[in-house]
């Protein structure tokens, strides 16, 4: 299975899902199937569409347009990547209000009119003239994306599927990652043939044909809409006969006031500056003479890295814990970014993009799996949520590697610069692991899922 662990993590802890009214007690498994298949693997695949297109197409390929873009309207790399920013910021603070809409709202409704709005932000820059009006389609990315990009996929798949979430996640984590792989040299084919222009109205049209069908016809909030239980699911009772789920870990009004909880916060969002450098790996590759074509490889060939290291790193998380891996994944996101800022032929520097794929690795399943080992899962969701914030500080990472470009005329800067930011991130896991212990002594509390955060005494210590 596809880094179980992640699968254990992601979402809202499990709980009885209402099956108790929605359906009886021990439907079989073949009423919950549609055609011979269950209709969560369904949702699995249009989550797949929506993974591909809207972040693998949308956001994973906008460094594809920089240079043409700056060298037509002649504005500086820094200021056009400034949008990305933008959308960063206006993504993080959206956030919050996704949780509340997306179970009140008609979900057809919801995603779709999210998908057009990114639709229309990235059709719209076949139109502009000057960069604040990127800045514009940075909003618009930001209002569909906190919608689209990841989180739709996450509380699906979480609501779907109670056994087999870490392989339905791992599926629609890969296709975000193919879907990078694949639009970025086909862009960049297209914006040689009929230019930048052309190649933003026509992706555009196509992320919403394919994406479209599913969010308005396919996808269900939840199983019970369509009469059925989650893949998996069984129903756990006490004694006395209620249902029950204990979920032992750190009351979230008290994991906000640890050191472990703020080294997290910073690790995430430190790291989340790794982004930046995806975006502009096509530029890179111009600014040192090996053209546009190349770069739209290398962050294709990045987006493969990720995929494999999706599977690896989360197969070697189940087996040896998340500590290790982790170290390992910033150790070879460092040697990546040396490579990069001291090698110029395509065959190394191809490798170096491949493994610098694994870096976004971090964020999906070193950083989940983490929150989960030192809080617990009592108040996994919220503790996540509240770290997840820390995002914003990506939004910094491709505007200043833009205007240190912009600046100097060269990425080497920004490179060693994220050989920092990397030890970085290693002293911070450090820290954050290193307070697990004191943690589990002194506020780990054993409770069931009625429980106040407030109730208990601490419980027995996990080890």
């Amino acid at each position: 299975m596809v880094h179980a662990s992640l699968a254990k993590l992601i979402g809202r802890p499990p709980h009885p899902r209402g099956g108790g009214e929605a359906l009886s007690k021990g439907v079989s498994v073949a009423k919950q199937r549609s055609g011979g298949i269950f209709y969560g693997w369904w949702i699995v695949v249009g989550c797949c569409f929506l993974q591909a297109c809207c972040l693998g197409l949308m956001m994973n390929s906008a460094g594809i347009f920089y240079t043409p873009v700056t060298e037509d309207l002649g504005i500086g790399l820094g200021p056009l990547a400034m949008y990305v920013t933008v959308y960063f910021f206006v993504t993080t603070f959206t956030y919050p209000f996704v949780a509340r809409i997306l179970p009140k709202y008609n979900i057809n409704v919801v995603l779709s009119i999210a998908v057009v709005i990114c639709c229309v932000a990235m059709a719209l820059m076949s139109t502009y003239t000057s960069v604040w009006q990127w800045y514009f389609s940075g909003v618009l990315y930001g209002i569909g994306g906190a919608f689209v990009f990841v989180v739709a996929a996450t509380v699906l798949i979480e609501n779907w599927f109670d056994k087999k979430r870490g392989l339905a996640l791992g599926i629609t984590q890969c296709c975000s990652g193919l879907g990078g792989a694949v639009f970025p040299i086909v862009g960049t084919m297209l914006i040689n043939q009929i230019g930048w222009r052309s190649t933003y109205l026509l992706l555009a049209v196509v992320a919403a044909i394919l994406v479209l069908p599913w969010t308005l016809f396919v996808f269900k909030f939840k199983p019970e809409d369509k009469g059925l239980k989650p893949y998996g699911y069984e129903e756990k009772k006490t004694d006395e006969g209620s249902l029950v789920a204990v979920y032992p870990g750190v009351p979230a009004k008290k994991a906000i006031f640890t050191l472990a909880f703020w080294a997290l916060f910073l690790y995430g969002g430190v790291e989340a500056l790794m982004s930046g450098y995806n975006t502009h790996l096509p530029g890179f590759s111009v600014a040192i003479g090996l053209g546009d074509m190349f770069g739209s490889e290398m962050l294709a060939l990045a987006q493969i890295g990720y995929v494999v290291a999706t599977i690896g790193i989360g197969w070697l998380t189940d087996r040896i814990g998340v500590v290790v891996p982790s170290f390992i994944t910033l150790a070879i996101t460092a040697l990546s970014l040396l490579g990069f800022a001291v090698l110029r032929d395509q065959l190394p520097l191809a490798v170096c993009a491949f493994f610098f794929g694994t870096n976004s690795v971090i964020i999906t399943i070193s950083m989940a799996t983490l929150v989960a080992d030192i809080f617990g899962r009592k108040d996994y969701a919220k503790i996540l949520s509240y770290l997840r914030m820390s995002g914003c500080i990506a939004a910094f990472g491709s505007s200043a590697i833009g205007f240190v470009y912009d600046a100097t005329g060269q990425f080497d800067i920004s490179f060693y610069a994220g050989v920092v930011i990397i030890a970085l991130c290693a002293v911070l896991v450090g820290i954050a692991v290193s307070q697990k212990k004191k943690i589990h002594q002194k506020l780990w509390v054993e409770t069931d899922e009625g429980s106040s955060e407030t109730s208990g005494t601490p419980a027995t210590t996990i080890s």
